[in-house]
């Protein structure tokens, strides 16, 4: 039997099945188990979390890179949302980097590994091209949204340039995000492929958006996310639908201060402020909403909230910047408007008060998002991609060593 044998590197992980921290590397991993790969992933170990596990037939392996009670670069936000809330912890990197290296090399060498897929281009980047030249295996990276932004300016531009070049393949997940890359050094192979949504989990499962009154917003409570935008919308939307909700599910800076606000403008009955939830409750919580609220005032890698919430039957009201529009397509699953607290509110009130524009938004939504984000049609994306690049691999290896090159 042909061998099929790949390890995943992630910088993040969940630390349980079922958590909300980057679900979709965990889906992405047993999806391609499913195509008959051996998939391990290597991700970064944490206080208090095993170094080795088994998840339904896929091995969960985390590396030790410092003390255990220093292990603070992973989880709870990734490691640039680390590293600002705690700076000193930027001196934790290159022992970050150096161990994943490592441990990336040792279960290549010993587990006969055929294919290695980096997740987030920093830190994959650096010493990638060492990797590389000592372990001849081939790397296939997938860059997800910050990182990408990053590798298209200033330093951080020359170093995925020097990786990009020992790099067989590229995935972003969204034509968007190619664009940003326009100006490096790109590998001879990038596809876009986004990461993928359950959509037998993700499902009406007879929700019509009509039947509900209820806004809902999941996300990051910051500024650059348009949440003050949202809240002001929402204010006058209310006054003139007395009977309309909105449920707020995140964490963040702003959290405390759109508490204070729904207390001055006596809101209390009409919004709600919930952190986040585990990622197995998110279809019940679309499921009870009429629209997804997605104000972003920066421009989205794709925007994974929207694909969930339209699986479920719910459209989504969108300013549109970056990936987005790749997901909501304007009046035919969501609306796409202007970035303005106007502009905001006058779709809102729309989408509140037209029930069959609602269930018709919705409908649509569930039907064109199937096809383009259902893990089914991602994974085969990925398998075909991945057994691509190995069987190049492999027929390159056989040539060399016939002396036909």
């Amino acid at each position: 039997m042909e061998s099929k044998k790949i390890l995943v590197v992630s910088t993040s992980f969940p630390q349980k099945p079922g958590d909300p921290l980057s679900p979709f590397i965990w889906e992405f991993c047993r999806c391609l188990s499913g195509f008959g790969w051996k998939v391990t992933a290597l991700v970064p170990h944490h206080p208090g979390l095993q170094d080795h596990e088994d998840w339904e037939g896929v091995g969960v392996c985390r590396f030790r890179y410092l003390p255990e009670r220093f292990e603070n670069l992973g989880y709870t936000g990734g490691i640039l949302p680390n590293v600002k809330r705690k700076p000193w912890r930027v001196f934790n990197l290159p022992f970050y980097v150096y161990a994943m290296y490592r441990e990336t090399l040792r279960i290549v060498e010993k587990e006969g590994i055929d294919i290695v897929n980096f997740h987030w281009l920093y830190p994959a980047s650096f010493w990638l091209g060492r990797f590389v030249r000592g372990s001849g295996i081939p790397v296939v990276m997938t860059g997800h949204g910050t990182d990408v932004h990053l590798a298209a300016r200033g330093i951080f531009k020359f170093i995925a340039n020097k990786a990009f070049r020992r790099t067989s393949a590229l995935t972003v997940n969204s034509e968007y995000m190619r664009t940003v890359l326009q100006g490096n050094e790109l590998p001879p192979r990038v596809e876009v492929i986004p990461m993928g949504v359950d959509a037998d989990k993700f499902s009406p499962e007879g929700h019509r958006p009509s039947n509900s009154k209820t806004a809902l917003y999941v996300g990051r409570l910051i500024k650059q996310k348009g949440i003050d935008v949202l809240f002001q919308a929402f204010i006058d939307v209310v006054r003139e639908i007395p009977e309309a909700r909105l449920d707020i599910i995140g964490y963040g800076p702003e959290r405390e201060n759109i508490r204070k606000l729904v207390i001055a403008h006596r809101l209390e009955k009409s919004v709600s402020i919930i952190d986040m939830v585990p990622h197995d409750r998110l279809p019940g919580i679309y499921r009870r909403a009429r629209v997804l609220l997605l104000p972003s005032l920066i421009p989205e890698g794709l925007g994974m909230t929207p694909a969930e919430a339209g699986l479920c039957g719910v459209p989504t009201i969108t300013f549109g910047l970056g990936g987005t529009k790749e997901i909501v397509l304007d009046e035919e699953t969501g609306l796409i408007v202007k970035p303005s607290k106007e502009a905001l509110t006058r779709a809102m009130i729309r989408v509140l008060t037209d029930d069959a524009l609602a269930d018709s938004l919705g409908a649509n939504s569930r039907r064109f998002l199937t096809g383009k984000i259902g893990w089914q049609g991602v994974a085969e994306q990925f398998n075909k991609l991945f057994m691509d690049i190995s069987k190049g691999a492999r027929n390159s290896d056989l040539a060399s060593e016939t002396g036909a090159i």
